[in-house]
């Protein structure tokens, strides 16, 4: 049974180890596009290579395992779709800024379900797993589907689509995350959706993490959406109160942990460096925008977008209170930044709240250098990344932005500054209380969400 996995991102890429290692009688293809980035991802995964840094190490062993097997192998040929029995769309459906305002690219994503469209046999089934605005599968995708099988000849009515968005988490339990996570699904049609559940029951763990159809494809669509900006909120919601917090002498951090005693608000999030990724930062304002796209509704949203304009504020709290600490004179003041990507264990920049810190710092006058033991080069602001950690004797400061478990093996007792005014800067709770307590004795230190 051939498997296709259209997109082979950080989602596409996971998906192909998950579906290949869950069935010795499925031969999975992952397809990508013929660019420079697109053929350096097939390359690595047929050579056995997860083609993202990752701590996962099950994540490692299974690919290994699956392209050496052969029931694993990528491409960036469409003519695979011609065999497959499943095709999985994990493709990006990007918010686009034009003139009149910022608008989902649903063209491009149009054309990507075309190229398989043109390929693919009837009777197969198609899953679409990105997140995609509501109302995408039946007034885009099954309409291209159909339009296309029309012209070839083909019976419109043996077209099988469904909708079930992914929750992979990137990370130490990166394949974990999609084998036992909780999936939400709905089809087109009934048979679409039986179709589905017989086929994510074959990789999901289903007995421990049962699966949840939803009544259609547009309630499936909305719940990924809905789901994502309740996080964003939240975490919107944690920063107001942070400020006031500091303000007032308040650990934050022990107040959340009292609350999340009650079971109802276990959920609640902790002050951060600020929210990053692909997800997070534009998919609370995809409801709004396709609301007015794909059915003329005028909805505002008002939480969901004001939720992403705070988060992508987040960073500033920490560069104003190193402002603050050096009298508002940063020019050619010395930091270290530890942590490029957008979260803990993982090589993503993309949105990365570091990115918008090391901006504005050195637009203020600072000299940066950076360390992530993931990162080679941060490509968003063209700068090489340590790999080992520098000695701290020719710094100011050092910012720890990201909870890369290598931080807290730090050791302070030898790693330890030069200057008397140096600024330890804990930016999203990343020290131990250990390492906290050690640097309290001699140093400087301010943390996030900490009075």
């Amino acid at each position: 049974m051939n498997i296709c996995i259209q997109g082979l991102g950080y989602v596409g890429a996971a998906m192909c180890v998950a579906v290949a290692n869950a069935n010795k009688k499925y031969k999975v293809f992952g397809v990508d596009l013929p660019t420079q980035r697109g053929e350096k991802i097939i390359k690595d995964i047929n050579n056995g290579i997860f083609p993202f840094k990752s701590s996962d190490l099950d994540l490692k062993k299974k690919i290994r395992k699956v392209t050496k097997n052969g029931t694993l192998k990528a491409t960036s040929s469409t003519k695979v779709f011609e065999k497959a029995s499943v095709v999985i769309v994990s493709i990006n459906c990007d918010i686009k800024k034009t003139k009149r305002g910022p608008i989902i690219n649903l063209k491009d994503f149009e054309k990507s379900i075309a190229q398989f469209a043109k390929r693919i046999k009837e009777n197969t089934l198609v899953i679409i797993e990105s997140t995609v605005p509501p109302g995408t599968c039946k007034k885009i995708v099954e309409p291209t589907i159909r339009n296309i099988f029309f012209k070839r000849k083909l019976n419109v009515n043996n077209i099988y689509l469904a909708h079930s968005y992914e929750r992979v988490t990137p990370g130490k339990n990166y394949l974990s995350s999609i084998i036992n996570n909780w999936r939400v699904y709905s089809g087109i049609n009934d048979k679409s959706s039986e179709k589905c559940k017989k086929f994510l029951s074959s990789f999901i763990n289903t007995k421990k993490y049962p699966l949840t159809k939803l009544a259609n494809t547009n309630s499936s669509e909305l719940s990924k959406l809905m789901e994502n900006s309740f996080r964003a909120v939240n975490i919107a919601f944690i920063e107001e109160w942070r400020s006031l917090a500091e303000k007032i002498d308040i650990d934050l951090f022990e107040v959340i942990k009292a609350i999340k005693k009650r079971p109802t608000h276990n959920n609640m999030k902790d002050p951060g460096f600020g929210v990053g990724g692909y997800c997070l930062t534009k998919d609370p304002l995809m409801a709004k925008i396709g609301a007015k796209q794909l059915w003329d509704i005028n909805e505002n949203f008002d939480f969901s977008n004001k939720s992403v304009k705070t988060n992508n504020l987040m960073p500033t709290s920490t560069v104003n209170k190193i402002k603050i600490y050096f009298r508002n004179n940063l020019k050619r003041k010395k930091i270290l930044l530890l942590g490029a990507t957008y979260k803990e264990d993982i090589e993503d920049t993309r949105n990365s709240p570091s990115e918008l810190f090391y901006k504005k710092m050195i637009k203020f006058g600072c000299e940066i250098e950076v360390h992530d033991p993931l990162v080679n080069y941060w490509s968003e602001v063209n700068t090489k990344v340590h790999k080992n950690l520098p000695d701290l004797k020719k710094f100011d400061a050092v910012v720890f932005a990201v909870k890369h478990n290598v931080y807290r093996k730090i050791n302070f007792n030898k790693w330890k500054p030069k200057k008397k005014y140096f600024l330890f800067f804990d930016a999203n709770n990343v020290l131990s209380n250990k390492q906290l307590n050690i640097i309290k004795k001699r140093f400087k230190i301010i943390s996030i969400g900490r009075g």
